[in-house]
């Protein structure tokens, strides 16, 4: 949680706060990088980038193709988030661009020239977002909820 909170934190600040030497700090947070646990980087704001447009599209496609679309949508650099789901919406993607004219181009024109096995689509343009939260201490104790032991 050391570098979540700032990931420019050196190894010896957050040996101090943990209480271990710094190469016991440098050593779990390098492991913790190369078994994929986490990744340090920058999150930039990308509304503040000229993307003023964004937008949740929710695909459905022909049996058999989920995959293949989902992973040939991830490809686009203005695809934000790829997810394939269950229920109404066999691939959901959130999507930037720098007007509606560019999104409305992207979803008549290149989306169905990549992916032909799209039945169909429903789009909806987000008019402005509240959250968008990259704290991942709340993630992490939905995965590891506390013990409740009844009496």
């Amino acid at each position: 949680m050391q570098l979540a909170e700032d990931g420019r934190r050196s190894y010896r600040h957050i040996a101090q706060n943990l209480g271990v030497a710094e190469g016991t700090a440098r050593f779990r947070a390098n492991r913790l990088m190369e078994e994929g646990y986490i990744r340090v980087t920058a999150v930039g704001n990308a509304l503040r980038f000229g993307n003023t447009v964004m937008a949740l599209t929710m695909l459905r496609v022909e049996p058999g193709h989920v995959t293949e679309v989902a992973e040939k949508l991830a490809t686009y650099r203005n695809v934000r988030f790829v997810g394939m789901s269950f229920g109404s919406a066999d691939v959901i993607i959130q999507t930037l661009h720098r007007s509606q004219k560019d999104l409305h181009r992207f979803l008549v024109d290149e989306v169905p020239a990549a992916a032909p096995a799209i039945k169909s689509m429903e789009t909806f343009q987000l008019a402005e977002v509240v959250k968008s939260s990259w704290d991942w201490e709340a993630w992490l104790n939905l995965a590891n909820p506390p013990v409740v032991i009844a009496e």
